[in-house]
């Protein structure tokens, strides 16, 4: 499951990340799209914006002026809300999302995501080694020595936010268990996945540098170089991992 640690990315968190913006506009609080529960016809534009923050974008459309407001919805992203005003009293006639919209920044986020995971899989290529042997040298002394549970988080800012966790359970039997829980939403685009993974793992080198193998319960076996930085981190491939304490085993 870690082997693709940077884009797991898709699931509930468990560390609670903030979105916020760099104007402090309401309307990019968490859930505010539920503030369009308090919305009434004829309310004026000034209690609207004091409701939602200042809109996005405003124009005249079809002898209305339309202003957009981009409200957050959990785990779905920001949603593009079109709301009409009279132009001469700025008194609120109606408003819905704009589906259309979401869909295209959804989609062109999507392509973002999927050119972000193949340059990071590019990446990785020389630190970890797929089709490893199922087989090969291991250290029992330094896997005792060695086991642990490593936990890694990393959050994604700029036009999306979120983040995501593994936790690796290194047991000294040999064994090993995986697990990721991570969230992503940006503008029209969000969602949330979990998962985890186990088999047998084995080491060879020393409590500074070496090589360990997993081999899943699948059969699949990868082999990633690891180091210790920094006292209580390894870095196992291009992962950087917090020493967590005692293996869940």
């Amino acid at each position: 499951m870690f082997r693709s640690f940077y884009y797991t990315l898709l699931f509930s968190l468990i560390v609670t990340v903030s979105l916020t913006s760099g104007c402090g506009s309401s309307n990019m609080a968490l859930n505010s799209v539920q503030k369009t529960n308090e919305l009434q016809p004829g309310m004026s534009y000034d209690q609207v914006e004091t409701l939602l923050g200042k809109p996005r974008s405003s124009q005249m459309m079809n002898d209305k002026w339309v202003a957009r407001w981009v409200l957050q919805e959990m785990w779905v992203g920001y949603i593009p809300y079109d709301m009409s005003f009279d132009p001469k009293t700025k008194e609120l006639i109606s408003w819905s999302r704009n589906e259309k919209d979401f869909q295209k920044s959804q989609d062109n986020l999507q392509i973002v995501a999927d050119a972000m995971e193949e340059a990071e899989a590019s990446s990785n290529k020389g630190s970890a080694k797929g089709n490893a042997s199922a087989t090969g040298p291991n250290d029992e002394a330094l896997m005792r020595q060695f086991a642990a549970k490593l936990y890694s988080f990393s959050a994604v800012g700029g036009g999306q936010t979120g983040g995501s966790e593994t936790t690796i359970n290194l047991c000294p039997n040999g064994k090993f268990n995986d697990s990721s829980e991570s969230g992503y939403s940006g503008e029209g685009w969000g969602n949330a996945s979990q998962g985890g993974n186990g088999g047998t793992w084995r080491i060879t080198g020393n409590m500074q540098e070496g090589k360990i193998t997993f081999v899943y319960s699948s059969g699949e076996a990868w082999e990633y170089n690891y180091y210790r930085v920094q006292g209580d981190y390894v870095r196992l491939g291009d992962t950087k991992y917090g020493l967590a304490g005692a293996p869940d085993c």
